[in-house]
């Protein structure tokens, strides 16, 4: 059952897997091994797990983890920018009508959004806009930490403490997750993978000893 289930994953995997599918009652509660490995290996790992680590490896890597100096912005980074202001009110107005699933997506969404703005500057190449792509990347890490807190408590903390942040992340106020807070000479705490893959041999293993849904 659920105990020996969280004894293989940690519990902010249930909590991804439970709202992303959005069951509309727990009768309609149908768990499927099978997409929830597809769920955490696709969404939680490869789109946010790898923005996270990307955004703080590459400061640490080139920056030694201090957030450099931003430079004239350009439309991409205007762009960016806009995303993580206008992030705390689209997801409060979901929230509020109880559209946790949505809120979830919306969150994904923004993280998939931020890997492309990543991938489009081209950071390693240390031309110019990589300062701006940094610092607007560990920024939006740090949105995603407070905006996460609801659904994956144990991950979103995890993310503040990487980014250098003391204390509770829950004690931000939701507003400032669309604040530019992470400011230019802050320094990132360490960074280490968030989260480790599901492996198929594994999930084979529990079908037999849990069943197969």
């Amino acid at each position: 059952g659920l105990k020996q289930f969280l004894e293989y994953y940690p519990a902010d995997y249930l909590r991804y897997y439970l709202v992303a599918i959005n069951p509309y009652s727990q009768d309609d509660l149908n768990f499927d091994w099978d997409e929830f490995t597809n769920r955490i290996n696709s969404e939680l790992i490869g789109n946010l797990g790898n923005f996270v680590n990307r955004a703080l490896g590459f400061t640490k890597k080139a920056f030694d983890g201090i957030i450099p100096e931003t430079e004239t912005y350009d439309d991409k980074d205007t762009e960016a920018e806009n995303k993580i202001k206008n992030l705390a009110g689209e997801l409060g107005l979901l929230m509020e009508q109880n559209h946790l699933d949505r809120a979830l997506k919306k969150i994904m969404e923004f993280s998939s959004y931020f890997n492309q703005y990543f991938q489009h500057k081209e950071p390693w190449k240390k031309g110019p806009g990589t300062a701006n792509c940094v610092f607007l990347s560990v920024n939006a890490a740090r949105s995603m930490a407070i905006a996460l807190f609801p659904f994956l408590p144990v991950s979103s903390q995890k993310i503040w403490e990487q980014l250098g942040f003391s204390g509770k992340v829950n004690t931000s106020k939701w507003e400032s997750l669309s604040e530019i807070d992470v400011k230019s000479g802050h320094v990132l705490g360490d960074a280490t993978p968030l989260f480790v893959k599901v492996e198929d041999a594994d999930i084979a293993k529990y079908k037999k000893q849990l069943g197969p849904s």
